[in-house]
């Protein structure tokens, strides 16, 4: 009885005091005396800012000290208690830098070299961190693996990328460029479908940080401290994490999407409701001529945003009874990455449109939705089909 007192009271701890990475990376991811230049290009170094237009995430740091980033993203082999408890092993360096790897980095295609928009920067965090808080919500993977594990990933794969594209193409840890966009995007999903999709387990261990005492907010820190590093450092500890019994491992694929689309839809939404850039109001299974506009804005508002260099939506009239509409998009933020995720069998892609308007069709009552990405060229074509 005592013991499972004692885990739950530790459940109860993660949900009130864990926190995103994105969010700690804000501290401490751009001073140069935080972590070894060598080594500091860890997730997607400026997406952990605060964005106010697009909201943080769901569970914001309760603390604010320099050291959090690079315990949390376990800069160093070994920041990570050993036997924490995963399906899915951590990943070592033996793994990034096997034959096998190797060998499929170098046979994959190389990315396009096409014209393409800069992204806003407050629309690259709200993409990124959707997918992170989606990961964090469904409790499959304690959650300092998974910044372990997208680290040493984005670390072995991020010098073959560069060196495809050429000098001077990418500017790393810009999350308005999109050949970085493309990248650390196909980096994070890659690593979110390693952790999802290897039968992972119902309870786990988790990295947490302990909350401050009689320190208050992280407002409490003064500038001084932060500027000259002399915060005590991170403390962690072990969270038991049981993850709902309800949500099995054949239904994590289609709720990581449902929420990541569910967290976009929700914020263009929050902004664009009262202008005249508002998506159509959802109703209940609406006909195609309602669809396609609402398909047309969200698309849009995606290009505003500069996702891709242009984009249509067209409906496909076939000779069948369900509705069809295909979105076709010129080099869009995620061309190069999208491709290789579905070349490789992963069963979650970094295809944010399709996302949202997936789960905007699904609010507007339709269950049986189904879609194809092709590709051709720098040209995207995304075919979804509701009935």
């Amino acid at each position: 009885m005592i013991a499972l007192l004692l885990t739950n009271a530790f459940v109860v701890i993660r949900r009130r005091y864990s926190y995103s990475s994105f969010e700690a990376i804000t501290s401490g991811g751009r001073r140069s005396n935080d972590i070894n230049p060598a080594k500091r290009n860890n997730c997607d170094d400026g997406c952990g800012k605060i964005i106010k237009k697009f909201g943080t995430t769901r569970r914001d740091i309760i603390i604010k000290t320099p050291n959090v980033a690079i315990a949390a993203f376990g800069m160093i082999p070994g920041t990570i208690t050993p036997g924490v408890t995963s399906a899915a092993a951590p990943i070592e360096s033996k793994d990034t830098d096997s034959v096998k790897a190797l060998l499929q980095r170098k046979i994959r295609p190389k990315p396009l070299k096409v014209l393409r928009r800069k992204l806003s920067q407050d629309f690259a965090v709200l993409l990124m961190r959707s997918s992170y808080n989606a990961l964090d919500d469904i409790d499959v993977v304690g959650m300092d693996q998974f910044q372990r594990d997208f680290f040493l990933i984005r670390a072995s794969e991020y010098e073959t990328y560069k060196s495809n594209l050429g000098p001077g193409m990418v500017q790393q840890g810009d999350l308005t460029d999109p050949y970085y966009f493309d990248f650390i995007s196909f980096v994070q999903y890659k690593t979110i479908n390693r952790e999802i999709k290897n039968n992972p387990l119902f309870v786990f261990e988790e990295q947490q940080i302990v909350p401050p005492e009689n320190k208050g907010s992280s407002s409490s820190l003064s500038q001084e401290e932060e500027r000259n590093d002399t915060a005590a450092p991170a403390v962690f500890v072990p969270v038991v994490v049981k993850r709902d019994p309800n949500l099995t491992n054949k239904m994590l694929i289609p709720t990581h999407e449902s929420k990541v689309g569910a967290t976009i839809l929700d914020k263009l939404d929050e902004i664009f409701q009262s202008s005249d850039s508002k998506i159509p109001n959802i109703s209940y299974r609406p006909d195609s001529s309602i669809l396609l506009p609402a398909i047309r804005q969200i698309v849009t508002l995606f290009l505003i945003n500069g996702y891709a260099y242009n984009g249509k939506v067209v409906e496909d009239n076939d000779s069948s009874s369900a509705a069809k509409f295909v979105i076709i998009l010129t080099a869009p933020a995620t061309l190069w990455g999208s491709k290789i995720l579905q070349s490789e069998g992963d069963p979650l892609n970094n295809d944010f449109i399709l996302k949202t308007v997936k789960e905007y069709l699904r609010r507007s009552g339709y269950n049986k939705i189904t879609s194809l990405i092709k590709f051709n060229g720098p040209t995207e074509e995304v075919t979804i089909t509701v009935n």
